[in-house]
């Protein structure tokens, strides 16, 4: 399991507080996880993630678990993933 410290904006963290609950989830890393995997699941086309591009990125990034990333900057997270 990775941990991570994340900034949210205001907005971003009611939609975390809505889905807690009315999913009723015990905190947000299960709602995080769970937004994650529906947005993989329905938007993302498999198609254009190969395996081999897939290892390629995990291969060349190193995360820390104590790394500070701000999702509420735009710019930093499509860099942060390579968009």
């Amino acid at each position: 399991m990775v941990r991570a410290n994340i900034a949210l904006n205001d907005e971003s963290n009611s939609v975390l507080n809505f889905v807690k609950a009315t999913k009723e989830f015990k905190d947000k890393s299960e709602v995080v996880n769970f937004i994650i995997m529906e947005y993989a699941e329905k938007i993302l086309n498999h198609e254009e993630f190969k395996d081999e591009f897939i290892k390629s990125v995990l291969k060349n990034r190193q995360s820390k678990s104590s790394e500070y990333v701000d999702v509420s900057d735009d710019a930093k997270m499509k860099e942060l993933l390579g968009l």
